[in-house]
């Protein structure tokens, strides 16, 4: 049994290995061209990640549990790599998106994208808001402005991003974010090197997770040390290389990119028509687009990571509260104060450009929601839900934003609701359990794929999707236990009880 298990994994590790590293003949890249069509979606979840992901929370990690915490997020990467491939390969081989194929899983039709959709209602809105109010912090630290403030820096942000989001002025702001984020992340570098870190403990901390507990001077901070460690460790699971649901955007944009499949609508008759060294080519851009994209993540977070561990940690600081984004400014301003104002700058635009990211989110899943349940065709469920989509966002958003002022003006002093309370809730299904469900969702439908040419997941690979989704499930219902036992199970089941109600009801409707 044992020496079983030892070849059944060295094989899936040499899978792994293999489908990272692609055939020589197709890493024969000449030119700028070549090398920009392999590269597309990816960035997207690259930007995504970084404003939340890394600059706040990868610094929250390192300066609570130090090293240790790179395997967790190694793993991190790693799962989410996985499904963020197989259902590429899904959507390039079949041109087929998930939300599409989930419609023929068991039980009543479509209950699994009805329940994504039952999700996102409250999700994105508190999403969006997080990231804004998050900005609205930073900004009211720099002016100085009372602490109620912040909120109303948030609105404003909304407002400008919800101005940018119609009049398409983001492209510009795009490249000078990339530009000064690079910048940023470069003189990090510089001072993870001259603070001369551990380097053997980091590379230990990569392959060895060690033990998460929280360090003695957390009693400091009440908010943290009231919450459970798993709790702490399950939002980072879940912030860390993004959602499933920028995962499902990730899937919709390969269309536009028309690798393989996937610029053209599901239906046997077109399959015939792509070349199967189209599909070769479009698999292999996806090998780029989505490594590189995510190797970007965790070299994002191992820098943060190291940061906080040697900066913040042996001054007893980590970020919370409101205030995510000051601390880091150490970083770069103790050995180069004047690098202060450009790591603010950087900031703001790249939490700024994962706000912007997130409204796109929405309308890309919308229109695969409608051609998934053959409500409109692709031209019109894209003019349909783009201006309502981000529209409904920014209202959800004002409104959580607006109860979190509210709470503050009431009791400043014992503030009950904040950043953290209200997107832990929120980040436990789209971070956790919604890419548990879709590994397995996704694993369900390879197996059942009656065309051996439409499969996506191949026989060596489906241990892995199996134990990534168990994985994000058994965690996603842990987190859910720890912050609010049997209530937050109860709002849990009701949820899929209603999807699977919904979707029924739907489907009865349109039988008739």
């Amino acid at each position: 049994m044992r020496h079983w298990l030892r070849v059944r994994f060295a094989g899936n590790i040499a899978l792994v290995i293999k489908e990272l590293y692609p055939y020589c003949d197709t890493m024969r890249i000449s030119g700028w061209e070549q090398w920009r069509n392999r590269i597309g979606p990816g960035v997207i979840i690259a930007s995504l990640t970084i404003g939340s992901g890394e600059l706040v929370f990868s610094t929250r990690a390192g300066a609570l549990f130090g090293y240790p915490i790179l395997f967790t997020f190694l793993m991190i990467c790693l799962f989410k790599w996985l499904l963020i491939y197989t259902t590429g390969r899904q959507m390039i081989i079949t041109g087929e998106h998930p939300l599409k194929s989930w419609m023929r899983l068991p039980g009543p039709r479509g209950w699994l994208p009805m329940i994504f959709l039952l999700f996102a209602l409250p999700c994105f809105p508190v999403w969006i808001a997080f990231h804004a109010s998050t900005v609205g912090s930073l900004l009211n630290h720099l002016v100085g402005t009372p602490v109620f403030f912040t909120y109303l820096w948030g609105l404003g942000v909304l407002i400008l991003v919800w101005g940018l989001s119609h009049w398409g002025s983001y492209q510009k702001l795009e490249r000078v974010q990339l530009v000064i984020v690079g910048l940023m992340l470069f003189f990090v570098a510089i001072t993870v090197v001259l603070i001369q870190p551990q380097w053997l403990a980091i590379l230990k901390g990569m392959i060895w997770p060690g033990t998460y507990v929280y360090p003695t001077w957390i009693t400091g901070y009440p908010e943290i040390a009231s919450r459970p460690v798993w709790i702490e460790l399950t939002t980072y699971v879940g912030i860390v290389g993004g959602s499933s649901y920028d995962y499902l955007c990730y899937v919709a944009f390969i269309r536009e990119k028309g690798w393989g499949n996937a610029g053209v609508l599901s239906t046997p008759e077109n399959h015939s028509e792509v070349r199967a060294e189209h599909i070769r080519e479009g698999i292999n851009c996806l090998r780029w687009d989505s490594v590189i994209s995510f190797c970007c993540v965790f070299l994002f977070s191992l820098v943060f990571v190291v940061c906080g561990h040697v900066v913040l940690a042996e001054q007893s600081l980590v970020p919370s509260g409101g205030d995510l984004l000051t601390l880091q400014a150490t970083f770069v301003s103790g050995h180069h104060p004047w690098l202060r104002g450009l790591y603010y700058v950087a900031a703001v635009l790249a939490m700024f450009g994962t706000l912007y990211g997130t409204l796109e989110v929405g309308p890309a899943i919308a229109t695969e929601l409608s051609l998934a349940m053959d409500f409109k065709t692709l031209t019109q469920a894209k003019g349909l839900w783009r201006g309502r989509i981000v529209n409904g966002l920014i209202a959800g958003s004002i409104l959580v934003i607006s109860l979190l002022a509210l709470d503050q003006l009431i009791q400043p002093d014992k503030q009950r609701v904040g950043f953290l309370w209200i997107l832990t809730p929120a980040n436990l299904f789209t971070g956790v359990m919604g890419c548990g469900m879709a590994l397995l969702a996704t694993l369900w439908v390879a197996s059942h794929a009656k065309d051996r040419g439409q499969v996506f997941v191949e026989n060596t690979w489906k241990p892995l999707v199996a134990l990534g989704g168990i994985l994000f499930l058994a965690l996603g219902i842990k987190g859910y236990w720890d912050h609010g036992a049997y209530q937050s199970l109860i709002i849990l089941a009701a949820t899929f009880l209603i999807g699977g109600g919904c979707a029924k009801a739907l489907a009865y409707r349109r039988s008739n």
